[in-house]
Parts: C-alpha cells; sequence; structure tokens
C-alpha cells in the first residue's frame, strides 16, 4: 500500500509527524540543530523584572506625596486658624478639634515638625476661643465637655504672654472645680516646657502672684499642683513660698516643692526625701497585690512618690558630697528591694548609678 493511501495510518498521520525514517536521518546530523530546553524563570530575574521596579516606583510615589504634604502644611493650619473664627457654631468647633489634633501630631514630630505649638497666630486663635468658652455663666455638659477641651488645647502652646492670662482667668475661684484643675494642668505643662526644654522659665508677676495664692488654699491637689508649678519659676517670691511648701502638712506638697528645688539644682529640699524614703520603708509597691480602686490609687501616688524623688536625687547627684550619698543609698536600698513595680526597679538601677555605686 503506497504512503498516500487514504487508510487509517495514513489519516492520523499529519505534517508535524515525524516518521522512523527522518528520525534515523535526524540522528544521524543530516537535520538542523535541536532548539535549547525551556525553563521556567529563576525567581531572582523574576524580582529583577518586576519587584524592583515596583519599589523604585513606591519610592518615588512616597517622595512626592511627603513633600506634597510638606507643602500643604501651612495651609491647612491657615485654613482651621481660619476656620476657627467663623460665625458658624459648628466649623468653629470642628475647626478647633482638628487644629489641636495637628499640634498635637506636630509635637510628636519634634525637631522635624512646623513647630506649631510656638506659633503665635494658632495661640490667640484657640485662647480666643477658650475666653468665649469661659464666658458662659451655666454652660451645659456639651459645653461644658468644650471647655474642658480646649483648656487641654491651650496646654500645648508654647506662647506663655498669650495663653497664660487666659489659663489664670480659668483658675479663679469662682470656676468649676474641674475647670480649674485642668486650667492649672496646662499652666504646669507650659510653664515646665518653658523650664525644662526652652530653658526660658515664664516671667510673669501674675502668674506668680496667682500661684502663690492657690498654694494657699486647703484643697489639696490645688496644693500639688501649685508647688509643681512654683518650682517652674525663678521669682524670689516664688523661691520663697516653695521654701515654705516644703513643711506643708501634706506629703506630696512637700515633695512637689522639694522636687522644684532639685530641678533648680538646689539641695534646699534634701531633707523631705530623706524623710520620704524612711516613711516608705514599708511600703509594698507590688501591683499585683493591688485590689480595688481605693488600694490602686494609693500604689499610683506611691509610686509616683518614690520615683520623683529618686529622679530628684539624680538630678542632685553632682552636688552631693559622699556622706550624703551614702546615707540616700541607705535609705532607698530596702524600698527597692521590697519593691516589684518595674518604675520602681529602673529609678533605682539610675539612681544607683548616680550615687556611685
Amino acid at each position: 500500500m503506497s504512503q498516500d493511501d487514504p487508510t487509517p495510518d495514513n489519516l492520523y498521520q499529519d505534517r508535524w509527524t515525524v516518521q522512523s525514517g527522518a528520525q534515523d536521518s535526524a540522528q544521524a546530523g543530516d537535520s538542523e540543530p535541536s532548539l535549547p530546553p525551556v525553563e521556567p524563570p529563576s525567581a531572582g530575574f523574576i524580582v529583577q523584572l518586576f519587584v524592583v521596579p515596583a519599589v523604585i516606583v513606591a519610592v518615588v510615589i512616597g517622595v512626592y506625596l511627603l513633600f506634597g504634604r510638606l507643602a500643604a502644611g501651612e495651609a491647612d493650619w491657615r485654613q482651621l486658624v481660619t476656620d476657627v473664627r467663623s460665625e458658624n457654631t459648628h466649623v468653629r468647633w470642628r475647626s478647633a478639634l482638628t487644629l489641636a489634633q495637628v499640634l498635637q501630631d506636630d509635637s510628636l514630630r519634634k525637631d522635624r515638625g512646623q513647630q506649631l505649638a510656638k506659633n503665635p497666630e494658632i495661640a490667640t486663635a484657640l485662647t480666643n476661643l477658650l475666653a468665649e468658652h469661659l464666658k458662659r455663666t451655666a454652660p451645659n455638659e456639651e459645653e461644658t465637655q468644650q471647655t474642658d477641651y480646649m483648656l487641654k488645647a491651650v496646654g500645648l502652646l508654647d506662647v506663655p504672654e498669650t495663653v497664660v492670662p487666659v489659663l489664670l482667668s480659668a483658675t479663679e475661684d469662682s470656676r468649676d472645680r474641674e475647670v480649674r484643675k485642668q486650667a492649672l494642668n496646662s499652666l504646669a505643662l507650659v510653664c515646665g516646657r518653658a523650664f525644662e526644654q526652652r530653658k526660658a522659665p515664664v516671667d510673669m508677676p501674675e502668674l506668680t502672684e496667682r500661684i502663690v495664692a492657690v498654694s494657699k488654699e486647703s484643697e489639696l491637689l490645688s496644693r500639688h499642683q501649685a508647688a509643681f508649678i512654683l518650682g517652674t519659676l525663678t521669682s524670689e517670691a516664688a523661691k520663697a513660698r516653695l521654701a515654705e511648701l516644703l513643711d506643708d502638712s501634706d506629703q506630696m506638697t512637700r515633695v512637689n516643692a522639694a522636687v522644684g528645688f532639685a530641678r533648680q539644682k538646689s539641695i534646699q529640699g534634701l531633707p523631705v526625701f530623706e524623710r520620704l524614703f524612711r516613711d516608705a520603708a514599708d511600703w509594698t509597691l507590688n501591683p499585683s497585690l493591688v485590689k480595688g480602686e481605693e488600694q490602686a490609687t494609693q500604689h499610683f501616688e506611691r509610686v509616683m512618690l518614690i520615683t520623683n524623688g529618686m529622679t530628684a536625687v539624680q538630678n542632685l547627684a553632682p552636688l552631693l558630697d559622699a556622706t550624703q550619698k551614702s546615707n540616700l543609698q541607705k535609705l532607698i536600698t530596702p524600698i527597692a528591694d521590697r519593691a516589684t513595680d518595674i518604675a520602681v526597679q529602673r529609678q533605682w538601677a539610675a539612681t544607683r548609678a548616680a550615687l556611685g555605686s
């Protein structure tokens, strides 16, 4: 039978089928060379082809967005300041909330931020709004919450000449207790940053006069806050009242006053720390044993007293002689040995190093 006959074998033989004779000839080397084997692409090749370009594109987009955000930053806060002055109550309040958040975010960026806390326009806008809230004689619950928030927001600002007078007005005796408390907290923050970070203590006679008056109130919390603020002021009147508070009947007030002197590199409050450490020898600073809100509050206050006292000792260490250092170490060691609170242990390690042991 010929090759062209339509037999079943020939019907299923197409032009791509290699007959046995042709295969023999190819094996003899007379046909074209065979193609190289096909291999799947390697992982490295895929990375070079797809991943690397994607990373480059992402970096370019990120840089673009970063600089775009920085460029828009000034316009953003300026618009918010404008909106804070709006006649529309909702626009004004919403803008104040956003501006306060912008301030908080900018402060977290520190040197990389725009230093908005020092911006006089922002300070003026927020303090004016706070002053409006403080004029309300019978605020409802929502307005009270807004006032509290504005007091906290103004506490983020570092423009004392603008914010301190308004905050002082919020400490007046006729104010609600919570308003006074938050105003004093904000004053403590403003004055504390001025003293610690900017090395430019707030020097305003009306501030000293008002805080001295607050320090003489029967309310313990007010005396605590006043003692702290006085420790950030350097006028003679502030120092004189701070010295009197070293003998206050309340322990935390005494310690806050002593910490204030330590902050100003004075060992005038050293006896207060020695008394504190003697009193604390029997304290059980173990958070796992705390039960109930009352014990939790007591534990928090005691830990704060001890850690603040040890921090002050660290600041005073260069001014102490060998006998004073040895005495302090003997007083603090039993407290640290009994305490399991991590904050106490951490401060004890730093204090022991500062005392040279």
